[in-house]
């Protein structure tokens, strides 16, 4: 998984923005897999695909919701040809600038996230509707730059946060993180390696050593960083790339489980159906 930051730098006076954007089937590559320093809510509004976020995969068609947090790695499966979405992205200044508590509140669904927490919001649930139809009009305040508009749409990102707050609501408290963004850089030589290694043999030590830790202390720092195993993730970017030569090589299953690091096909068979929910022959 070639894990990156993403470049995007909002502006200060109002760290804001959303646009319409049309992800295509090229845009299938692990350069897409990536985190950023701000909050994104996104509406699928045409076609169909996957996101892929941290251990977890959610199919979107039009009308669901996903959103990330600042820290949050992921990326996208295009399905057929393209895929349109409505992204918008934010600074928690936007929400939270003066350090009101009652402010914090806003960020619950990015922050302190219970155990109902999950990235998509189902087309099929109420709020989603309202969601996309707000997200609508923020569009056109954005468009337009009307006398008051950065007011109007921190009025409207308000009442989207106030519907999430209430659709994953939960009274478990959530662990306590730290800075996940400093975390996840400091990973990034590690990120590097499993890249640069993952279709051989490698072991936890071998990468715990690029960031000079101990291979326990590595497991748990790695795992409160991505909110996934260190061995979870080595088996989802080798499922990755398999999925990838299922769509586009005319290899057997066993030639493309050998070629992306899994030992034998039976072992493949079992990681894949794990984590995918399917069999490599039925997602083929």
């Amino acid at each position: 998984m070639n894990v990156h930051q993403d470049g995007l730098v909002l502006d200060r006076g109002f760290p804001f923005q959303i646009e319409e954007v049309t992800l295509e089937a090229g845009d299938n590559a692990d350069a897409a897999f990536h985190w950023h320093s701000f909050l994104e809510i996104t509406c699928i509004l045409e076609g169909s695909g996957c996101y892929y976020v941290s251990d977890r995969a959610y199919e979107v068609a039009p009308g669901d919701i996903v959103l990330f947090n600042s820290a949050e790695l992921h990326g996208w499966q295009v399905f057929q040809r393209e895929m349109r979405v409505l992204a918008m992205v934010f600074s928690d200044s936007v929400v939270a600038g003066y350090g009101d508590l009652m402010d914090q509140e806003y960020l619950r669904p990015f922050i302190g996230r219970g155990s109902n927490f999950r990235n998509r919001v189902g087309r099929d649930e109420p709020c989603a509707a309202r969601i996309a139809g707000i997200m609508g009009e923020i569009l056109e305040e954005w468009r337009q730059r009307s006398e008051g508009y950065a007011l109007m749409i921190k009025a409207d990102v308000l009442r989207i946060l106030t519907m999430l707050v209430r659709h994953y609501h939960d009274d478990g408290p959530a662990a306590d993180r730290g800075d996940p963004s400093k975390a996840l850089r400091r990973l990034q030589p590690a990120f590097e390696y499993i890249e640069a290694n993952y279709t051989g043999r490698i072991t936890l030590k071998q990468v715990a050593d690029q960031v000079y830790m101990s291979p326990n202390y590595f497991s748990h720092y790695f795992h409160d960083a991505t909110h996934i195993s260190f061995s979870d993730y080595v088996t989802l970017r080798r499922i990755r790339r398999a999925r990838e030569l299922m769509e586009t090589s005319g290899k057997s299953i066993y030639e493309i489980a050998i070629e992306c690091g899994f030992p034998n096909s039976s072992n493949f068979y079992r990681l894949y159906k794990k984590h995918m929910g399917e069999s490599p022959r039925q997602g083929r």
